[in-house]
């Protein structure tokens, strides 16, 4: 038999599924998905919409839901966020980031609306990376915003499950950058900085200065990312 807490989830993502939006209200959810979640649970009791009413609200503590508005509409959290399927607010955006849930799609020039959504989405990732950095490049001093840079490990078109992860992320300078792009610097598990020898002697004298990666204040960079990052770039040979 289902808790209360499975029956509401699996109501919502029902609902959400059938409307093909993430949002939500409780008054909907009551209305198409009640009587299912008390079929569920095998016990209606005396006040059935009370209890679906305090199960959103402990959902909402756990950040499987969130307000969208001041009109009582949720967003569902639980799985996976397409920035480009709907308008979301930044507080829904920020926390599909912060649950590693937001994805990217490829899309084709010209669609105008889908590529704001998705410059949207590119913003609060950039915002959630110099928080996670401290709004510093990891490899060296440099903290002027317009010279800093959200570096995928994996890439944007190698990789379209990491687009949206923080633990595929770092914060690097427009310097640092390059090198990381390029494969003349990756990182070992245990955040080591590995690197080749360039012949160029102002990249050499980069190279030599650049010797410590700061780990990240919250989201760390995933073993899963810096091991693709070392294969593409040759240094896992």
């Amino acid at each position: 038999m289902a808790t209360w807490r499975d029956a509401v989830i699996d109501g919502i993502r029902r609902l959400t599924r059938s409307k093909d939006s993430y949002v939500f209200s409780r008054q909907e959810l009551i209305n198409q998905q009640l009587e299912q979640i008390t079929k569920e649970i095998q016990s209606k009791g005396e006040t059935p919409s009370q209890t679906l009413s305090r199960i959103l609200q402990e959902l909402r503590e756990e950040g499987i839901v969130d307000f969208v508005d001041n009109n009582g509409n949720y967003a569902f959290l639980l799985d996976e966020i397409r920035i480009e399927r709907e308008d979301l607010p930044v507080n829904i955006l920020d926390r599909a980031i912060q649950n590693q849930k937001l994805n990217f799609a490829n899309i084709a020039t010209g669609e105008n609306k889908i590529q704001a959504r998705q410059r949207i989405g590119q913003e609060r990732l950039r915002y959630w990376t110099l928080i996670n950095y401290q709004s510093q490049c990891a490899l060296c001093d440099v903290s002027t915003p317009q010279l800093l840079i959200t570096s995928h490990l994996a890439r944007w078109a190698d990789c379209p499950e990491g687009r949206g992860d923080l633990s595929n992320i770092v914060c690097l300078c427009r310097w640092h950058d390059p090198l990381l792009e390029y494969g003349l610097i990756s990182f070992t598990d245990t955040y080591k900085i590995i690197k080749k020898n360039p012949e160029s002697k102002m990249l050499i004298k980069i190279l030599h200065e650049t010797k410590t990666l700061r780990q990240p204040i919250q989201m760390p960079l995933s073993p899963e990312y810096l091991a693709k990052h070392r294969e593409r770039t040759g240094f896992s040979s």
